[in-house]
């Protein structure tokens, strides 16, 4: 029994329909534009029958160029040389510019009998094309271009056709359209990690040198600051902190003494005992430090940390005598990391007393001067990772 529509009818369908199925999986898995561009134009030949596709692009430029950006099916070489504009010339009233310029579908019926086409004739009748279709592609940013369709059949396109070719190009110029916001994201993204990177060289190298000019004036603690970094680094990440967060302990704790350019260094290298005054003028250190630093704004509370590393958890610290919670977790870790370098390394009224005495001094002390999980996390740093302190300094252990 015939289909009602007949055999061709039938045909031309089920060709549509698949041309339409392949053209959606093309869209939906393209990586690039190129490669969505030539699938499109493939599939119109191969699938859909057509004699030739091509894309092309508006140029924004004095002569108003059509470049192709992608030609599939026979006559390629009369694509390259048509020298096709979407100007108001003889070249731009052609089929592609007029679709171009007036954001309207152009349809040729009879390539022989169009004047539109006259400029392109001879290069057609080699072909054996005897219609074609323009269909604007509307891109962000630009003239945008046109989907170019040609058939060895005169009057191919009817309305239905048309109505079809149009949506497939609606849909092209929306796939090509994310295709260039996906890879603008990337660049984007990718410069946004190059910044971040060039600023973090920058913050780290800052820190650095305001550690530097920190121990330039106490030779006896040199290397003190990154060595407790290093270790509240290593505590951190025990305590299972992000890793932004433990980048923000990092810092802090390497310029935790920063206030200590306040102290006078015949005070900061003293052999022997403090006198009150002068354990005074040492513990201004703290306070001294986070006025430096309060101004800058980093992602991290860099100035409270340096305010807060001498308080304990018992309201025995100082400056402001903080209790428990009250003190800032990076605070707490660096106030451990502190004791532990300080009493393991060698001080002008005092030898160093090892690792073995400072661990014992926290682990004693955990949940009365030191917060118990930061006390435990750093015994597990030395006992189970066998963290042992990096050989940076003079005159430490």
């Amino acid at each position: 029994m015939n289909h009602p529509w007949g055999d061709e009818k039938c045909k031309r369908v089920m060709r549509s329909l698949k041309m339409l199925e392949q053209c959606t999986k093309a869209m939906l898995g393209a990586l690039d534009e190129d490669g969505l561009l030539r699938s499109v134009c493939a599939i119109l030949v191969d699938t859909a029958g057509y004699s030739l596709a091509w894309v092309g692009y508006a140029q924004d430029d004095p002569e108003k160029t059509v470049n192709p950006a992608a030609i599939y099916g026979s006559g390629e070489e009369y694509v390259l040389a048509a020298k096709i504009t979407w100007g108001d010339t003889p070249r731009g009233h052609g089929p592609t510019g007029t679709a171009i310029r007036t954001k309207q579908t152009s349809v040729i019926r009879d390539m022989l009998s169009d004047s539109t086409f006259a400029p392109w004739l001879s290069f057609a009748k080699k072909q054996g094309f005897c219609s074609s279709i323009a269909l604007p592609l509307s891109l962000n940013g630009g003239p945008g271009g046109a989907l170019n369709v040609y058939s060895r059949e005169p009057d191919a396109f009817d309305a239905e056709e048309i109505n079809l070719l149009e949506g497939l190009a609606d849909n092209l110029a929306y796939g090509v359209t994310a295709i260039r916001a996906r890879r603008e994201r990337i660049r984007a993204e990718r410069a946004l990690r190059e910044s971040c990177a060039k600023l973090h060289s920058t913050l780290d190298g800052v820190v650095k040198a305001m550690a530097a000019v920190t121990e330039l004036r106490d030779r006896y603690t040199a290397g003190h600051q990154q060595r407790v970094g290093k270790l509240a680094e290593a505590i951190a990440k025990k305590t299972r902190m992000s890793h932004d967060e433990v980048e923000g302990v990092t810092i802090a704790a390497g310029v935790h003494d920063l206030g200590k350019v306040y102290v006078p260094s015949e005070i900061l290298s003293k052999p022997g005992n403090l006198s009150t005054v002068e354990f005074d003028l040492v513990k201004v250190h703290a306070q001294a430090g986070y006025d430096i630093l309060k101004t800058i704004e980093f992602p991290w509370p860099i100035a409270e940390t340096i305010l807060q590393h001498h308080e304990r958890m018992d309201g025995s610290g100082y400056p402001q005598g903080l209790v428990g919670e009250e003190i800032l977790i990076s605070a707490r870790i660096v106030a451990v990391a502190d004791v532990v370098e300080a009493m393991s390394c060698f001080r002008p009224y005092r030898p160093a007393r090892g690792i073995e005495e400072a661990l014992k001094e926290i682990t004693k002390n955990r949940g009365i001067l030191y917060d118990p999980d930061v006390a435990d996390a750093c015994n597990e740093v030395f006992a189970e990772d066998l963290y042992r302190f990096p050989q940076t300094f003079s005159g430490g252990q």
